[in-house]
């Protein structure tokens, strides 16, 4: 246990406490089928240094450029309900909405006040209030609890920040984005709609990550992404650059 934990810092983000034991008691707990297809699932893609350093000489382009391209003038100015409601149409929709890691509700959009002041979002409705964590106790944020994929959302880490807005550019050419915004420290995070299609949009989770975007939100799709117009923990405002509300999720 120690040993997983002393990793903490070279982490993404900070993992809770309870997160390592959980996995660990997990992995003691399962039964292994000694029958089954252990068959490897397809690696995923790994961030391409060579192609996003080649894209950013190529296309050059700024969080400017992409506040000039964004069809909604001054994006920034949007309250973060108004993009919301865009965004998740359905005024019954259940949204899961924190001002942090640890405090955060399960509500309708008009169950919250004040959305400015919140941090994070999961970028798919929920279809219930509440479900259970991992390790069985009832919460409002839970992966059981979250419904299919909304929006892809690409976060991208690795990748020096001046490349981000070069980066979201080149994806744009497969896909319109639906928004791009600030995280409130250098990266920029880029929304972009899912289909019906299931294999396109594996195929362009495949380009994503190559590109450099954060393979955990691949993996799970109820995690936290950055509130569109909120303001970080740190008091720095998570401003859109570029929003194109006909790019929704249908």
């Amino acid at each position: 246990m120690a040993t997983l934990q002393s990793y903490d810092g070279t982490l993404r983000r900070r993992f809770q406490h309870r997160e390592v034991e959980s996995t660990v008691e997990k992995v003691y707990s399962t039964t292994i089928d000694k029958c089954g297809d252990y068959s490897k699932p397809p690696e995923l893609p790994t961030w391409n240094k060579r192609e996003t350093l080649r894209l950013h000489r190529e296309i050059n382009a700024t969080a400017d450029t992409l506040r000039e391209l964004s069809p909604m003038e001054d994006p920034e100015t949007i309250s973060p309900e108004g993009i919301i409601r865009r965004l998740f149409p359905d005024p019954e929709t259940l949204l899961c909405i924190g001002r942090s890691n640890r405090e955060f509700k399960t509500a309708t959009l008009a169950g919250f006040d004040d959305l400015k002041n919140h941090q994070f979002i999961v970028a798919a409705p929920m279809i219930a209030r509440w479900g259970k964590t991992q390790t069985g106790k009832p919460s409002q944020h839970t992966k059981e609890a979250t419904g299919p994929r909304a929006y892809i959302v690409c976060d991208f880490d690795d990748p020096p920040p001046e490349q981000h807005p070069s980066i979201i550019m080149q994806l744009m050419k497969f896909r319109g984005a639906a928004l791009v915004l600030s995280s409130g420290g250098k990266s920029k995070h880029a929304w972009f709609p899912t289909t019906p299609h299931t294999d396109r949009d594996r195929i362009f989770w495949r380009t994503c990550l190559a590109l450099g975007a954060d393979p955990a939100l691949y993996r799970n799709h109820s995690q936290f992404v950055r509130m569109p117009n909120g303001t970080r923990d740190n008091g720095k405002p998570q401003e859109v650059v570029y929003f194109n509300p006909n790019n929704i999720t249908q």
